[in-house]
């Protein structure tokens, strides 16, 4: 399974979720989902927009968890 690094990232390059959300026109919701680690079905699209807004490649805000 994997999860988003938001958190790290956002922290690295000083952007707020607002900042994201305003940005991206992603809904508040999924943002947040995506920063607390909450959040496993990510859309391809989802996914996209993010590692376009931190100007990086996909796997770069993924990290590989065990499943439980």
């Amino acid at each position: 399974m994997y999860i988003v690094n938001l958190y790290k990232i956002s922290w690295d390059r000083k952007y707020t979720q607002e900042e994201i959300v305003k940005t991206t026109k992603l809904s508040p919701t999924t943002v947040n989902n995506l920063f607390s680690g909450k959040y496993h079905d990510y859309r391809l699209s989802t996914l996209e927009t993010i590692s376009k807004f931190f100007k990086c490649k996909i796997h770069d805000i993924l990290i590989e968890i065990e499943d439980k």
